[in-house]
């Protein structure tokens, strides 16, 4: 079994070892195919271009603006990637969860936390798995094997659940490979048309075939990921302002007309609770774009924030100081 990743599984033996290990073979295929549409640009493209810049048909200046903001994208693309994998996406702890939240601030509680969501049957939502209730948005997930909060679903392609604690590293990761794409398609279309002489017409009849070929697989290989990761990464930004998660849309599909009002009323409350798990607090621009961790500082948090979804006991009654 290849279940588990660094975040849940403690193993003792060389076979829990192995099976922890192959948890990562997605992971390296992932990192391999984005290699695969990186590299044809470095080893053909950039060649040929400095050829024609020699040749005087284009200016160094853009020789470098094409390496300079390839290299960028490739920067910001592997380094989100690692920090979806080896960041852990939030679970929810055993205090005070093994204790009944409060519902709707209608009990009171060992447990100091309020639910605003409960089970099909009207009850509060319990894990069976994990022995205890859950915050409103968690989720259990059977590969980590854990509730996570605000849990969006489970990528085998980061063996990690995308959850509040990485999910910001998740959207920069599918939102830089359009950039990176895109970039390979549009500076490789530009110099196959202005700086590649008689391009097109001679690609198979003169000079180097496989260069001409393998240039215009990358323009055609890019522009297939460079679409997909963008409705990707956009169904993600538009969930996201919406106060969704994969998982509740999913769960909000099965709802009454009249439950699934209350539901996306709910979900629009919660929206400004989704953008600071996404950004934390500090949510300058070059903060949002840039890989840096989100500051959850549940003191700086949006009011209501804290007693729904903070962490422990000890922090929902330290930040009460």
């Amino acid at each position: 079994m290849c279940e588990g990743n660094i975040h849940t599984a403690r193993p003792r033996t060389c076979c829990g070892w192995c099976a922890l290990t192959c948890g990562y073979i997605p992971c390296v295929i992932a990192m391999t195919l984005i290699a695969a549409n990186i590299l044809p640009y470095h080893l053909f493209f950039l060649p040929l271009l400095h050829s024609a810049c020699q040749g005087g048909n284009a200016s160094f200046a853009y020789y470098y603006y094409c390496i300079v903001v390839m290299v960028l994208a490739e920067v910001m693309v592997y380094s989100n990637l690692l920090l979806a994998i080896f960041t852990c996406p939030g679970f929810v702890p055993h205090d005070p969860w093994t204790e009944a939240p409060v519902f709707q601030g209608r009990a009171v509680s060992d447990n100091p936390y309020e639910v605003f969501e409960l089970d099909r049957l009207g009850r509060l939502r319990y894990c069976s798995f994990c022995k205890q209730f859950k915050p409103d948005q968690a989720h259990h997930c059977n590969i980590c094997r854990c509730c996570v909060y605000r849990m969006d679903h489970h990528c085998p392609w980061i063996n990690n659940c995308v959850g509040r604690g990485n999910s910001k590293f998740f959207l920069l990761f599918v939102g830089y490979i359009p950039v990176g794409a895109f970039h390979i398609v549009f500076t490789s279309l530009f110099s196959c048309v202005f700086h590649f002489p008689n391009f097109f017409s001679t690609a198979l009849l003169e000079g180097d075939a496989l260069t001409n070929i393998i240039i215009f697989l990358s323009i055609l290989f890019s522009s297939i990921m460079g679409f997909c990761f963008l409705a990707f990464a956009l169904h993600f930004l538009c969930m996201a302002y919406r106060g969704q998660t994969s998982v509740s849309r999913m769960i909000a599909s099965k709802k009454q007309p009249e439950e699934l009002e209350q539901l996306r009323k709910r979900h629009a409350e919660d929206r400004i609770f989704y953008m600071f798990d996404l950004f934390g607090v500090d949510q300058r621009w070059y903060r949002m774009i840039l890989p840096f961790k989100p500051d959850h500082d549940l003191r700086r948090a949006p009011c209501g924030y804290a007693r729904r979804f903070g962490g422990s006991a000890g922090d929902y009654f330290s930040n009460l100081v």
